[in-house]
């Protein structure tokens, strides 16, 4: 299901609206008229206005290292403008774009607002507007994921320490500052604080995550992780001939082989009787090449704990979730090594 309303696009790139984003701007139009002041809705409106010039400036310049804008995305809490990458020799210009624009912007308004400015209910809107265009610049600034100021740090740390572990300290900054909001927003019942540190700590973990994987598994196949020769069953074996079979080789998962062919595959959590065979419970197996790459692998691995290894019909080897992260702590540190 569709989340987002497409607004328009600029520079080819389509600026959306979240559902939640909408509902929030219904909330302040609410408040206002209530409050019979029409200030913080049009304050509101104009903020992200600056918002989306704030990410076009970073889709701008990424798009002169060839990076596709999938969309610029307005939420509550701000915006995000998906790209298919992140280009290492161009993140750190990336990343400063952003920023700069919102200085560019806040600064104009400041000055303008020393001349002229336009006042809403008592409030100097171009003024108030400047104010928050500078916070933005300098919030972002804030050398943690997912912040720009933490693209920035990754790109200055990434020529000493490697792209990985820039990462990680990038995120762990990132999450150790949201921690610290989260305290404050619990402590003063300050909903947008609250709301503004889990999205700074899930945004810095996620970071993390897709940056280990990609970095460690870079090139790595199918047939590099995979377990060889492993232990399988026949569909003929009974219920409880399986279990036993089970608690003498510990695993909970096994492939179902007959006549040398990979048919199925069957674990703990499919038997529900004591009666009957392997066959009657066994599921079709999630099968992969020698050859698959290990992001095709993940995403299989997203929907079952295991994928079966097949060439010519014949089972070559099984990839576990334990295998993944077996891998990964390996290749992790001959990645350390290796710097």
């Amino acid at each position: 299901m569709n989340y987002s309303i497409r607004l328009f696009k600029i520079m080819g790139i389509p600026i959306e609206l979240h559902i939640t984003f909408i509902l929030f701007l219904v909330v302040i139009i609410g408040l206002s008229i209530i409050n019979n002041s029409i200030f913080w809705a049009v304050l509101f409106i104009l903020l992200f206005v600056s918002v989306v010039l704030h990410e076009l400036g970073h889709s701008y310049v990424a798009k002169k290292y060839g990076v596709k804008i999938e969309k610029i995305l307005l939420l509550p809490i701000g915006g995000v403008a998906m790209m298919d990458k992140i280009p290492k020799e161009g993140e750190l210009k990336i990343g400063i774009a952003g920023p700069l624009v919102s200085f560019i912007i806040g600064i104009t308004l400041l000055v303008t607002s020393q001349f002229f400015d336009i006042d809403i209910n008592g409030y100097p809107l171009l003024y108030t507007l400047s104010l928050l265009n500078l916070m933005l610049g300098s919030f972002n600034l804030i050398p943690a994921f997912p912040m720009d100021g933490g693209r920035i740090l990754r790109a200055v740390l990434s020529k000493k320490y490697g792209y990985l572990k820039s990462t990680k300290i990038a995120a762990n900054i990132g999450k150790s500052l949201a921690l610290i909001m989260l305290i404050f927003g619990l402590l003063s019942m300050n909903i947008i604080l609250i709301l503004v540190s889990l999205f700074v700590y899930f945004g810095a973990e996620q970071e993390s995550k897709i940056v280990e994987i990609e970095t460690i598994f870079k090139n790595i196949k199918a047939k590099d992780i995979m377990t060889l020769n492993p232990v399988y069953v026949t569909p003929d074996m009974s219920v409880e001939e399986f279990l036993d079979f089970m608690l003498k080789h510990k695993y909970f998962g096994y492939p179902v082989v007959e006549n040398g062919k990979l048919i199925g595959c069957i674990g703990i959590n499919n038997i529900h009787k004591k009666e009957g065979t392997v066959r009657d419970y066994m599921q079709k197996p999630v099968v992969v090449d020698e050859d698959t790459d290990i992001n095709d692998i993940l995403r299989k691995m997203a929907y079952t704990d295991r994928v079966f290894v097949v060439k010519d019909g014949k089972l070559k080897g099984i990839i576990s979730k334990t295998d993944i992260l077996r891998a990964m702590s390996i290749l992790e540190l001959k990645e350390e090594l290796e710097r």
